[in-house]
């Protein structure tokens, strides 16, 4: 039947697949956002290590090179430490001079992050010792681009900020962290005879002994800052009161936690608003099969006269919504796909883990489901308000006068074009989904 009349068919499905394809298309970020592990080794043991200081009214203070030394050396809970900072420099002696985003770190954040290098090495205790040789690691684009993956670049040197460093290693195809795309790794070489208190301008991040907890984790560094503070000067111009008053406390989160913020929050709500506008498709089909169940109850009323059960009705109407839905959820994946390959290609700067973002097999097995909710929901009213319907009653129905026939097509028709205002209304929605999800 649904082959029979196709600008029916056409409608319902395009329908449908805006409603699933809206869903899919945002699960899809929740799921490459919020619900995937990061892709690191034992994620759960990865944490982000910051600080509070109410007494100077901040919630959320970095960490320090002289706290990094101590936690290093004395923690009891981590099993390695690293800080990193962004940054940027200038490239020169290529073709054209370049500015690029590159991430400062300590030898122990490539480790603790489990990161191999694909081609050379990471960097060693040596490399990161003050006075080491200049070295640096290339990101896997910066070396496709610059140097069209030439595997004899190890060992060559290039300019970075006027200073010659040694390439010594590759990172791999899918490395992402700091927040940003970079182009290189450069060794921080903290000199530990320079450091002092109170120079909290670096992020830190830690990888926590097997079966320890945050809180523990917390107490730790708790018992630790007491120690810093003993261990190193005081900077110029600053009092050993005011460090006092400013009453630093440690804030440790989960590294996911971290990269994450509060964009789960939004994401959520985004989903929310996109089932709304499913439910909304539900409706316009709903009420559309409907309509073509009402032009149907002769045809119904006869093959119930010829013996077929109302089971057996109700199970062909609904056999038609799962057909109809299985075309919707055909559509829709092809919509959301289209969508997230937009969605990611304008998404705002802050949305975390955009290059893990994909229509995977979680986000088809969930499209799958919603599609046999879809299909229950609007399929279920016509099978069981027609599937019953008198046989006598139906016939005499279909022998109305003509005066009463026109007035039911009146009727239906009214009833498509609340249908089209209703689908109208679903694109906006959608539309104003996807201007949210840009604005975030």
């Amino acid at each position: 039947m649904l082959c029979k009349n196709p600008g029916f068919t056409i409608i319902a499905a395009v329908t449908l697949a805006l409603g699933i394809g809206a869903n899919t298309a945002i699960f899809s970020v929740i799921d490459g956002v919020l619900l995937e592990p990061l892709p690191y080794p034992n994620p759960e043991e990865l944490v982000a290590v910051w600080h509070t200081a109410p007494g100077l009214n901040i919630k959320d203070l970095n960490s320090s090179d002289s706290s990094y030394f101590i936690y290093r050396e004395q923690s009891r809970t981590f099993q390695d430490i690293g800080l990193y900072r962004n940054d940027s420099v200038n490239i020169t002696g290529m073709a054209e001079p370049e500015r690029v985003s590159a991430l400062d770190v300590t030898d122990g954040v490539l480790p603790i992050l489990g990161v191999r290098a694909t081609l050379g090495r990471t960097f060693t205790r040596a490399d990161d010792s003050p006075g080491g040789a200049k070295t640096v690691m290339l990101s896997f684009g910066f070396w496709q681009r610059k140097f069209g993956g030439d595997r004899s670049v190890i060992g060559k040197t290039i300019t970075v900020d006027g200073e010659l460093r040694q390439v010594i290693g590759v990172l791999p195809r899918d490395f992402h962290f700091g927040g940003r795309d970079i182009a290189m790794l450069l060794p921080l070489q903290l000199d530990r005879a320079n450091a002092f208190l109170g120079d909290f301008s670096y992020e830190c991040v830690a990888r926590l002994k097997p079966g320890v907890t945050l809180a523990q984790a917390n107490a730790d560094v708790a018992r630790m800052l007491p120690i810093v503070e003993k261990s190193f000067p005081m900077p110029v111009g600053l009092s050993p009161k005011t460090l006092e008053d400013a009453r630093i406390g440690p804030n440790l989160r989960t590294l996911k936690q971290e990269v994450v913020g509060d964009m789960g929050k939004v994401l959520w709500v985004l989903m929310e608003g996109v089932g709304l506008v499913l439910l909304i498709a539900c409706a316009n089909v709903g009420n559309l099969l409907l309509v073509r169940a009402e032009g149907r109850q002769r045809e119904l009323a006869i093959r119930a006269a010829l013996g077929a059960s109302k089971g057996r009705i109700a199970a062909g109407l609904l056999l038609e919504s799962f057909l109809l839905t299985l075309l919707g959820c055909a559509l829709g994946l092809a919509l959301a796909y289209g969508a997230l390959r937009v969605l990611v290609a304008t998404a705002p700067t802050g949305l975390p883990r955009i290059n893990e973002i994909a229509i995977n097999g979680p986000a088809v097995f969930f499209t799958l489901v919603i599609s046999l909710f879809v299909s229950l929901l609007f399929g279920c009213v016509p099978a069981f308000t027609y599937a019953g319907v008198p046989q006598l009653t139906a016939l005499r129905e279909s022998g109305r006068s003509m005066s009463a026939s026109r007035h039911r097509h009146r009727a239906r028709s009214a009833l498509v074009v609340f249908q089209v205002a209703l689908a109208l209304v679903l694109l906006v929605s959608a539309g104003l989904m996807i201007r949210t999800f840009r604005a975030l």
